[in-house]
C-alpha cells in the first residue's frame, strides 16, 4: 500500500540517524531501492508518481479473480488491486457480459489465479493443482479474449511500481 500511495519506505538506518541528530533527517539516503524479490526502485517510483499524480498503475485493468484464494488473502489482494486503480469483475456473468461488448480492449481484463499450494495440501499434489488452476484460468480467459496473471503478477507489479510483462 505503501508504494502504491507515494509513501516514504526507507531503512532502519534513518531510525538510527534521526536519533542521532536528534531530528528528523532527510529520508531520500535511506529510501529502500532493492527488494527481496529484485526489484529495483520501486519505492521511488511510487513516490514520484504520486507526486506528479501520474494515473495509476492499475488504471484501465480489469481483474477477476478465479478461485481457491485464502479468503482474507483474496480480500487483501482485491484492496490492492482496487488502490491501484484497478476495477474487480466479481462476478462470471459480469465477466462474460463484458467479453461481448465490442468497445473492450481484450487485453484489458486479466484472469488472476492463485499460484501458491493450498493450505495442507499433500506432498507431490502440489504440482498438480496447480496445473488444474493454471488451465481452468487460462481455459476462461481464452473463452472471453483476456490474459491470464498469477496474483504473484500483482504484487511483482506493485513492488517495482511497473507492470510486469504479461504471459504470452
Amino acid at each position: 500500500m505503501a508504494i502504491l500511495n507515494g509513501r516514504w519506505i526507507i531503512t532502519m538506518d534513518w531510525i538510527k540517524a534521526c536519533m542521532e541528530a536528534k531530528h528528523p533527517v532527510d529520508e531520500e539516503l535511506y529510501e529502500v531501492s532493492l527488494d527481496n524479490h529484485g526489484c529495483w526502485d520501486g519505492p521511488k517510483t511510487g513516490r514520484l508518481r504520486a507526486l506528479i499524480n501520474k494515473p495509476k498503475l492499475f488504471g484501465g485493468l480489469n481483474f477477476y479473480f478465479v478461485a481457491d484464494f485464502v479468503p482474507a488473502y483474496k480480500h487483501d489482494l482485491l484492496n490492492l488491486v482496487l488502490t491501484a486503480g484497478g476495477t474487480v469483475i466479481e462476478r462470471k456473468d459480469q465477466l462474460m457480459g463484458q467479453s461481448h461488448d465490442a468497445h473492450r480492449t481484450p487485453s484489458a481484463t486479466l484472469v488472476v489465479y492463485n499460484q501458491d499450494p493450498p493450505p495442507g495440501c499433500k506432498l507431490g499434489e502440489e504440482g498438480s493443482i496447480l496445473l488444474q488452476r493454471s488451465a481452468a484460468a487460462q481455459d476462461l480467459a481464452n473463452e472471453i479474449g483476456s490474459k491470464v496473471i498469477t496474483h504473484t503478477w500483482i504484487l511483482e507489479s506493485i513492488a517495482a511500481c511497473k507492470l510486469q510483462p504479461l504471459p504470452c
